[in-house]
């Protein structure tokens, strides 16, 4: 019997050590167990996980509670000051497994460190101490918090459950519990940002009362995501919306786009001849261009922008496609409980409704929209729009990172519509969705995707969005001009509103 058992365990550490070389490349021995894998592997935790919350708040106590009954010895986030916590990243960022930083390097996992090396830390603290005496008590207390966040993520996802455990023997090893509450807009800084990075999502929101949601598909399924050809119309030979790989061309084509494949352009009907493509010339395959001087296909953090948009909603069904011109300007605010996507329309429909008007698009998922008469809101409608994919899901805004996992086609100069300058461009796609990323600036001046909508940008502003001009006004959820359609989440007036987006 004992024979048995110690050849089981021999073929589970090899099985887990063969798991870890595939996922770590040029690992020839895992220090990982099977434990560290399988949390690894999982990109994030089950909706029912008791370190989830339906706000950050709550997920923070639920987390809490499980740290608490851990093996670590565990102090409330005040009780610590920088100098504790700068001491306790050293030694955490000594006991980390490389093995688990690769495994999320190689997918673009947030919990990979946002850092090359640890002097960016150590740079870091340095400034934090020449500043120390000039920071109010607010801002110190938002940067610890972040800290203590920080060093619960690098804790559970960057040591293995060996090298956990070992350092539960250290006299003088206690860990930070995490903070009770997020910090203000004011205080919550790029860092703060980074360390509580899972507050800062583009994600399906939970609907409640409603059955757990099922997993994201992976995006390299079996065949393509989107129907390629379209049935041709009734009484017509020709397709009901045609395409060719200038016009078209996603991320999971075989093979793989090149430059100016994808382009699309001015559209005024389904039809062959009823497009006009964008200028465009290849300059660069991807492999040519210099690491160095590759853009960047995040949006800023904050921003405002002009927008010229040829948009058709909801734009779901690459065979039922027709654009109607918009002008917008768009205001985009990055909180600690997540992003918030405003428009003002000045031309042509404003998302579902055909006239001019504003919307708020809100991390909880709720979405409201105005309808804009003699310069004046006329009334505003709540919705939660329905996630096309997960089944009692809602979706909420974009977060500005949202193409994180974007394929690179390359380097072209283009002639962006309404601009009508020439420009040097990175063309990037995920999905079915293409940007381009103007090189001399790193802001991008174009999208395309065939069957949703065709943007230009310009005028950009980098500045934060005044508050006063972006929130969602008291017409949205107060008075009789508004109306709930759909929305599950409360308004803004109402306590936690603002952080209900896990």
């Amino acid at each position: 019997m004992l024979w048995v058992c110690i050849i089981i365990r021999m073929f589970v550490v090899m099985a887990a050590s063969g798991v870890a070389q595939d996922l770590s490349e040029g690992s020839m021995v895992s220090t990982l167990g099977i434990g560290d894998l399988v949390r690894a592997r999982a990109s994030r935790p089950h909706v029912k996980s008791p370190v989830t919350g339906s706000s950050a708040v709550a997920a923070f106590a639920n987390m809490n509670r499980v740290l608490s009954r851990g093996g670590a010895r565990t102090l409330p986030c005040d009780a610590f000051d920088h100098t504790d916590l700068n001491r306790l990243a050293r030694t955490l960022y000594a006991a980390r497994s490389v093995e688990l930083h690769d495994l999320y390097a190689s997918r673009s996992d947030r919990r990979a460190f946002h850092f090359e090396d640890f002097g960016y830390k150590e740079r870091l603290w340095s400034a934090e101490e020449v500043a120390a005496g000039v920071l109010s008590e607010e801002s110190y207390n938002a940067t610890r918090d972040g800290k203590c966040a920080e060093m619960v993520m690098w804790y559970v996802h960057h040591l293995s459950q060996a090298k956990r455990e070992s350092l539960h023997f250290l006299e003088d090893f206690v860990l930070p519990l995490m903070p009770h509450s997020i910090a203000s807009g004011g205080m919550a800084g790029h860092e703060y940002a980074l360390q509580i990075s899972c507050t800062d999502c583009h994600v399906a929101v939970q609907q409640p009362g409603k059955p757990p949601i099922r997993p994201v598909p992976p995006r390299n399924a079996t065949g393509p995501q989107y129907p390629e050809v379209c049935p041709s119309s009734q009484g017509s030979l020709t397709p009901s919306v045609w395409y060719n790989r200038t016009k078209r061309c996603d991320w999971d084509y075989e093979p793989f786009c090149k430059p100016c494949e994808g382009i699309g352009g001015l559209v005024w009907g389904p039809g062959e001849k009823e497009w006009n493509a964008m200028p465009c010339e290849p300059l660069l395959m991807p492999a040519a261009i210099s690491h160095d001087n590759l853009t960047s296909p995040l949006w800023p953090k904050a921003f405002t922008v002009q927008e010229y948009a040829d948009l058709t909603f909801p734009g779901r069904d690459p065979c039922n496609v027709k654009f109607r011109n918009s002008t917008y300007t768009l205001y985009f605010d990055t909180r600690p409980e997540g992003p918030l996507y405003h428009t003002v329309g000045h031309t042509g429909p404003s998302g579902p409704s055909p006239f001019p008007g504003k919307s708020w698009a809100l991390a909880n998922g709720n979405f409201y929209n105005t309808v804009t008469a003699a310069g004046k809101d006329a009334f505003c409608i709540c919705l939660s729009p329905q996630d096309p994919v997960q089944k009692n899901a809602i979706t909420g805004p974009l977060r500005y990172d949202f193409l994180d996992t974007a394929k690179l086609i390359g380097r072209e100069r283009i002639i962006p519509e309404y601009i009508g300058r020439s420009l040097v461009a990175d063309h990037w796609v995920k999905g079915p969705h293409h940007f381009w990323i103007e090189v001399s600036t790193n802001l991008m001046v174009r999208e395309w995707q065939p069957f949703n909508g065709h943007q230009i940008y310009y005028n950009w502003n980098l500045t934060r969005p005044d508050p006063a001009l972006i929130d969602v006004p008291e017409i949205c959820y107060k008075g009789l001009l508004h109306v709930n359609v759909s929305c599950v989440a409360p308004p803004p007036s109402l306590p936690q509103a603002s952080s209900m987006f896990v």
